[in-house]
């Protein structure tokens, strides 16, 4: 059931189903409230031990109640602790918690030709924690957490597979008086991307990854580690650095480039934040240029000698509204890009370097990480490295609930009107309780009505401007039905009991 459409369901977009198809109790699925999918840790180092059997328990305590604290998650006083000494035990490791996800996201990638291996950094405040040993600087450099640095793999259609690489960082104050060669040999922030591309070096040799990253990721040395681990980059770049002969800058040679072509997008609205005024919603035409570079090597890094082939892709808004800023991407690649087509396509795929946005959300927000009242920072490690891959299925159950619900997906692929397709997926008891919420017979409830319902337990309005269910709303209303297919379930076991007496 629940646990298992959070630890089994790789949400592909391969037209084989539209919704997990081991949605029910299986050989390889714990009831949603005692456990959750063995396969997600079948082959995990802890698996023949007590601590493989708490992995299991509170990983699906968490993605029953994600938003929840960990006595919310446990109520008996037992598990409680319990809990707590698994996160504080120093054999268990962030990277041990992961390895079977890991294995399976692995898995996944190599029956794809090209993957992407979206990068970035996310800080984790926890400055309100006091009592908390062992973190270091974040933000300005008063406030104290952890920095971490995650990989996910998404499809080229914009689909997330889960986690490929996480580290954990803590950030020092810069040493006064540091001379240039000091500060090269130490371990530094910037590294953390060149680290991950050679963490995960390649996934399958039928499989090229592309590790996409935004503007943090603009150095020589992220791409130079993507080049040395045979796999690709698109990065968004940050530095007017010398390109070619280093005679000039990299945006006055690309400007003087002729328009290859544009192509229209929308930007959505964005409401006021900060120091930055609100923009309403508009339609943005941006012209599109591409060219071949040579990026040279650091003049003062003894590390690095050659320069470094690489394709530039730059888009920029043509006619932008008075007084707003106008769109504008200069992207970086290893890829040969000598079409428009190609030059569209890369910069389809950084769009979907959003979706680890989204992630880093339902972590913070659905998952309340931040919020944790551990004590050390090491204990936070390993709660973060099980939030993240409960927060890798809360992002996929949006996309399965979209996917059935989305007016445009061609009918007939999905099956979201009929209602045979979702009495093949789903369990009994489920049809029963959410066809009674929907107020319709089991037998015409469809794929689509099943998701809406849930969505709108949740909050979800649907009115035509509303667009799809996001995955709280989605989540919400899940873990509200959840409570009441249980509640069907117990009735039915005491009416069985009742009866053998």
């Amino acid at each position: 059931m629940i646990a298992d459409i959070l630890y089994q369901c790789s949400r592909e977009h391969d037209r084989k189903a539209w919704f997990n198809r081991r949605f029910g109790h299986g050989g390889e699925c714990l009831r949603a409230h005692d456990g959750l999918g063995l396969g997600a840790f079948q082959r995990h180092r802890f698996r023949r031990s007590p601590s493989f059997k708490r992995v299991l328990k509170v990983a699906a305590a968490m993605a029953a109640a994600p938003d929840g604290s960990i006595p919310d998650q446990h109520k008996d006083w037992g598990d409680i602790k319990a809990a707590y000494r698994f996160l504080n035990n120093p054999k268990v490791t962030p990277e041990g918690i992961q390895s079977t996800h890991r294995q399976q996201v692995r898995h996944l990638c190599s029956s794809h030709a090209i993957v992407l291996a979206v990068e970035d950094g996310s800080e984790l405040d926890y400055s309100s924690h006091r009592s908390v040993e062992g973190l270091g600087f974040v933000g300005d450099g008063i406030g104290r957490g952890l920095l971490q640095h995650s990989t996910l793999a998404v499809t080229t259609d914009g689909h997330l597979l889960g986690i490929l690489h996480q580290i954990w960082w803590k950030r020092a104050r810069t040493v006064e008086g540091e001379k240039r060669r000091e500060r090269q040999a130490r371990a530094k922030e910037s590294d953390l991307w060149g680290d991950s591309i050679r963490a995960i070096g390649a996934v399958g040799p039928d499989t090229r990854l592309i590790h996409v990253t935004d503007r943090g990721g603009d150095c020589y040395a992220t791409m130079h580690a993507a080049y040395a681990a045979g796999q690709g980059f698109l990065i968004r770049a940050k530095h007017d650095r010398y390109v070619n002969d280093s005679t000039e800058h990299l945006w006055a040679f690309m400007e003087r480039q002729p328009v290859k072509g544009t192509r229209t997008i929308h930007i959505s609205a964005r409401p006021a934040k900060r120091k930055l005024p609100a923009q309403p919603a508009r339609t943005a035409r941006l012209a599109i240029r591409y060219a071949p570079i040579q990026v040279p090597p650091p003049r003062n890094d003894p590390r690095f000698k050659k320069p470094l082939s690489a394709w530039a892709v730059h888009v920029v808004e043509l006619d932008p509204p008075a007084g707003v800023e106008p769109v504008e991407w200069m992207l970086l690649t290893s890829e040969p890009v000598e079409s428009v087509d190609r030059a569209n396509t890369c910069v389809d795929w950084y769009t979907y370097r959003w979706l680890i946005e989204e992630w880093h959300k339902a972590e913070k927000t659905g998952c309340r990480l931040e919020a944790s009242q551990l004590k050390s920072a090491d204990a936070l490690e390993r709660l973060a490295a099980l939030i993240a891959v409960v927060a890798v299925r809360l992002i996929q159950l949006r996309e399965l609930a979209q996917a059935a619900t989305d007016p445009t997906t061609p009918v007939g692929e999905p099956l979201r009107d009929q209602p045979a397709a979702l009495r093949n997926l789903v369990p009994s008891d489920w049809i029963l309780v959410v066809s009674h919420l929907a107020k319709c017979p089991q037998e015409c409830l469809t794929p689509r009505l099943f998701w809406l319902t849930l969505a709108k337990r949740g909050g979800f309005i649907g009115r035509k401007s509303d667009g799809l269910p996001g995955w709280q709303t989605i989540w919400k209303g899940w873990a509200e039905v959840v409570l009441v297919v249980q509640g069907v379930e117990m009735h039915r076991a005491i009416i069985a009991q009742q009866s053998c007496g």
